[in-house]
């Protein structure tokens, strides 16, 4: 499998750190130069979001540009010969094992469009496990799991998504594991557990613009409002408790937190 890591110009230490991380388990990067969000003009964004959709606000040019460096990196696996390839954004950390799934994929199930490599610490609805070696496990991705840091996809796959991704219509991670405002419905998505990524601490270049537009919507919220949705979230996370405990005692199906392996 072929190994892409999108990467902005401007963030050449992202890419030597990641460089540095790969090489030690001898696992070569082909690098993906991202589309900048500062060179998207005002004619650009508004071709890029004019398709209507779910998303419930408008995108920042930082989700904009990420969401159309994805498709840039999904066209290099469909222009490519390997059946699958692996996408990595560039503040990605590594499990010491990563170099066993994405040096070949013969660990892949036929049928599968995506492989989740990555998690993001939240408890996820998932399949009946099967165990494919040292203790990892591979089950289907039946609800939805965001953050798309490091993903490994079929060629057939890249095909189809790159097709959906003229118009960016939600955030990327959004776009590819919600099954809420995507496509994820309409892929065999796979979830590898423990995770081999994750999301390294290092400052988002999405984060400032989506910071600056909570915090003009709180400004906007009145008290009431605030309450509201805080009785909101908390009956909502009671509900998703209860349905967890008993999907985990009464099927053979999964509710849990995706862990990230660190082993040695």
């Amino acid at each position: 499998m072929k190994l892409y890591v999108i990467n902005l110009d401007r963030s050449s230490d992202r890419l030597c750190r990641l460089e540095k991380l790969f090489e030690q388990q001898q696992l070569e990067l082909t690098r993906i130069a991202a589309v900048d969000a500062k060179t998207i003009c005002d004619r650009d964004y508004e071709k890029l979001t004019a398709k209507k959709h779910l998303w419930p606000e408008p995108l920042t040019r930082g989700e904009v540009a990420c969401f159309m460096s994805h498709r840039l990196a999904l066209q290099h696996i469909v222009q490519g010969r390997e059946a699958y390839g692996v996408i990595f954004e560039d503040d990605v950390a590594l499990s010491p094992h990563a170099h066993m799934f994405l040096k070949d994929d013969c660990w892949i199930p036929c049928e599968a469009d995506i492989v989740k490599i990555e998690t993001q610490n939240k408890k996820v609805w998932l399949g009946p496990p099967t165990t494919i070696m040292n203790g990892f496990r591979l089950s289907c991705l039946k609800g939805t799991h965001i953050m798309a840091a490091a993903y490994i996809v079929s060629k057939r796959a890249a095909a189809y998504l790159v097709g959906k991704m003229e118009h960016a219509c939600t955030p990327f991670d959004h776009f590819l594991f919600n099954f809420d405002y995507g496509i994820a419905a309409d892929l065999k998505i796979y979830q590898l557990d423990p995770a081999i990524a994750v999301q390294a601490k290092l400052a988002s270049t999405l984060e400032a613009d989506r910071m600056r537009r909570e915090h003009e919507k709180n400004k906007k919220r009145t008290l009431k409002q605030i309450l509201q949705r805080e009785i909101l979230r908390i009956g909502t996370r009671s509900r998703t408790g209860l349905w967890g405990l008993k999907t985990n005692l009464a099927t053979k199906e999964q509710w849990k937190r995706i862990s990230f392996d660190k082993t040695e």
